[in-house]
């Protein structure tokens, strides 16, 4: 016995491709005997009703209702305007297929494969100063970040992640830096600690890891250890590092092969009274280069070899693109030499503070999002963010990751763009 319920697809006469699509559905509603007969998330299929193909999707029960959740798929292109959920009789073949699948290593690495394809490793072990994406490797086989260890410039542009530059937690006091790599022991200097694991999902259409982090400033110890400190068992503290923040993250990897789309969604909160982000003191020095979003592409893509910086509103190069705002910033060059041009896209949500976000894209490789810069005259300096605790405020910031063939218009940048803030319309019937 199964039951279906219709769904109508508008376009607005927009083309899509390998769109990843969401919707909140309770099956409770729609369904007649669902809970005569028991429902099963393995039941449900998805049908293309013009081909009569099954789609494969993707449910995510909520935390309190295992009838409501988010049901997900993959929108192959604007040819398929009319879906149909299939609940009951067998079972949907998708549920066996590889699709996004997570190992976890248990050395603080989790690695994600794209039908069986490795694309990318979440590394978020205290080796290191914060969690990140490394390496991310793109549609032709290639990592296109920065090879690690590093023995050149910056060796804390890591991959793909998150950083601050200057996190305070008291008025006119400089902040705790989140950016650089600093020394073990250094109050100055901060990071990111992964705590736990919240939620980890996988299957046909993506593979999530949530995870709490707290954003810790270094305890200070009697002298800092610039390379070799001794066991930690043996730290002296003079003084504990503060916690100012707690950070909730979401990274989703979506089944789009042979592109690759992820989605970084963070929320942090106060864990102090007061959090200022770009401390406001007066004749600050320190140059605000900060993130949140941080990214380092490949050496051979960097502006200053062979890659192309390009952004949404038609700027080129790093004198157009840095300090500059716009909604997306694509980095793009053959990742090797003589090898296949990929690109890297950052895309800044418009529900973010300050969109369309600030961009530091320099030639030698890094770029980030960063709605707190003020060290180019070109630069929207806006001042510092505050989140006060007693008010529940909380900074919430949503960033999409496009890696994708060739330059910003083969790859349909803005297109995609276009397709993650403004999805096509879908009716349940």
């Amino acid at each position: 016995m199964t039951e279906k319920i219709s769904l109508e697809l508008n376009f607005e006469g927009r083309e899509c491709y390998s769109v990843p699509m969401s919707i909140e559905i309770d099956f409770d509603e729609h369904l007649e005997r669902t809970k005569k007969e028991g429902f099963k998330p393995s039941s449900i299929r998805m049908v293309d009703k013009m081909t009569g193909k099954t789609v494969p999707c993707q449910f995510s029960p909520s935390d309190s209702e295992k009838l409501r959740g988010t049901l997900s798929w993959i929108l192959v292109s604007h040819a398929q305007k009319r879906l149909e959920i299939v609940v009951g009789g067998k079972k949907c073949c998708c549920q066996h297929l590889k699709g996004v699948e997570m190992w976890d290593r248990g050395d603080g690495q989790m690695e994600i494969f794209v039908n069986e394809e490795h694309v990318t490793s979440y590394i978020y072990n205290e080796a290191y100063e914060r969690p990140f994406l490394y390496p991310v490797i793109g549609p032709d086989g290639l990592p296109v970040t920065r090879s690690l260890p590093c023995f050149g410039d910056h060796p804390h542009h890591k991959g793909i992640g998150l950083a601050i530059g200057d996190v305070s937690g008291e008025r006119g006091k400089p902040g705790i830096n989140f950016w650089a790599l600093g020394n073990i022991g250094d109050p100055r200097q901060g990071r990111v600690i992964h705590k736990k694991f919240t939620n980890l999902e996988q299957g046909p259409v993506y593979a999530k890891i949530q995870e709490e982090n707290i954003w810790k400033q270094n305890d200070e110890l009697p002298e800092a250890y610039p390379w070799w400190p001794p066991e930690r068992s043996r730290w002296k503290i003079k003084r504990e590092g503060a916690v100012l923040m707690k950070e909730t993250r979401t990274v989703t990897i979506w089944n789009v092969s042979p592109m690759r789309l992820i989605d970084i969604h963070t929320v942090m909160i106060p864990a102090v009274d007061e959090v200022i982000l770009n401390a406001d003191v007066e004749k600050k020095e320190m140059a605000k280069e900060n993130g949140p979003l941080t990214i380092r592409v490949a050496d051979n893509m960097r502006g200053a070899v062979e890659g192309t910086i390009v952004n949404s509103q038609g700027g080129r190069t790093e004198k157009e693109c840095w300090g500059r705002q716009a909604r997306w910033v694509d980095y793009y060059g053959p990742v090797v030499p003589g090898g296949p041009v990929n690109g890297i896209a950052a895309m800044d949500h418009p529900k973010n503070v300050r969109h369309p976000t600030g961009w530091h894209v320099r030639d030698y490789g890094l770029f980030a999002a960063n709605p707190f810069y003020d060290k180019k005259p070109e630069w929207p300096d806006q001042g510092p963010i505050y989140l006060f605790k007693a008010k529940g405020d909380k900074l919430d910031l949503r960033h999409r990751i496009y890696i994708h063939r060739g330059n910003e218009k083969e790859g349909m940048v803005e297109q995609k763009w276009q397709d993650w803030v403004k999805p096509p319309q879908v009716t349940i019937q």
